[in-house]
């Protein structure tokens, strides 16, 4: 009888484990995933940031010494490493994802120069209850003093609960007192067969150097790395992994279309030898790649971009 009572007793504790894990599991199922995510800003530069929990996603700087809205860094979800560079040795003027024209009638937005000026004629950014951020920017484009293009532009950041994010990207180009040309330097094609300089103009995303970060490109036709610069394409896909913690990545840039170019030529650079090894990756869309973009007195141009970004497991 005692020997009954024990192997009763141990059955009893044995139930008794299962029946609480189960509800522990039951419990953990149902519970809400607890909202880590806050906004930060900086008092100084009126910069806004998205951490969750101690790692940060995103920093958006509101006007950087050129005048240009940027946004940097982008970080890895999950471990904040930067999957863009800013003002890198080679083109200091590369602001981690940030949108320049290369020319307006003839005037060069893209380097700084004393005669184009890009200028913040106002700007606010309101976040919501849900931890999504609406940025609205009036920016003016004034070559010689002459306001020659006003951009009226649009910016939703959505941070999800585990940090992945997303960028809806949104500017209209209203030309001013008379016509406007956006243009490129012109593209040329190297050695092999690719374009290898020029094209570039417009949303921009600098990743930073080979031994910090490796990166994939692919459109959705398929063609990969410089292969897909110059390519007509509604998306560019990159697969990034963080060199430190082999975290990886999925960020996918996509042309919501609705401009005269859709789908979009691409600037792609994917160059593992550039600047004594350090690499050089930039990826864009890029209405002027291979010719000028002309606008009407009066008329506007309106660009819609999506961006997702991704931990890969």
């Amino acid at each position: 009888m005692k020997r009954e009572l024990i192997k009763n007793k141990n059955r009893f504790r044995t139930w008794a484990v299962v029946a609480l894990a189960g509800c522990l599991a039951v419990q953990s199922v149902g519970e809400p995933v607890a909202d880590a995510r806050r906004l930060e800003t900086d008092a100084a530069s009126g910069a806004v940031s998205m951490v969750v929990g101690q790692t940060l996603c995103w920093t958006y700087v509101p006007q950087g010494r050129e005048g240009k809205p940027y946004f940097h860094p982008l970080a890895l979800p999950g471990t904040g490493e930067a999957l863009t560079a800013f003002r890198p040795p080679d083109h200091a003027w590369h602001l981690g994802l940030w949108f320049s024209w290369k020319l307006i009638n003839g005037y060069n937005f893209w380097e700084p120069t004393s005669n184009a000026v890009t200028r913040v004629v106002a700007q606010r950014i309101t976040p919501s209850p849900d931890k999504q951020v609406m940025i609205e920017a009036t920016l003016a484009y004034l070559g010689d003093g002459r306001e020659l293009v006003r951009e009226t532009r649009t910016v939703q950041v959505t941070t999800a609960l585990n940090g992945d994010y997303t960028i809806a990207w949104e500017s209209a180009f209203t030309a001013q007192g008379g016509a406007v040309e956006f243009a490129c330097t012109p593209a040329k094609r190297g050695k092999d067969g690719n374009w290898a300089s020029g094209g570039y103009a417009g949303l921009m995303w600098r990743f930073p150097d080979v031994d910090a970060l490796a990166c994939r490109y692919a459109n959705a036709e398929g063609k990969a790395d410089v292969q897909a610069c110059g390519e007509s394409s509604e998306r560019m896909e990159v697969i990034a992994v963080a060199a430190k913690s082999g975290a990886r990545a999925r960020i996918v840039i996509r042309d919501r279309g609705g401009n005269p170019r859709y789908p979009t030529p691409w600037f792609a650079r994917h160059d593992l030898k550039a600047h004594k090894g350090r690499g050089y990756f930039l990826v864009g869309p890029s209405l002027a790649f291979h010719e000028p973009l002309g606008l009407e007195a009066g008329a506007t141009l309106t660009v819609r971009y999506d961006i997702e970004v991704k931990r890969m497991p």
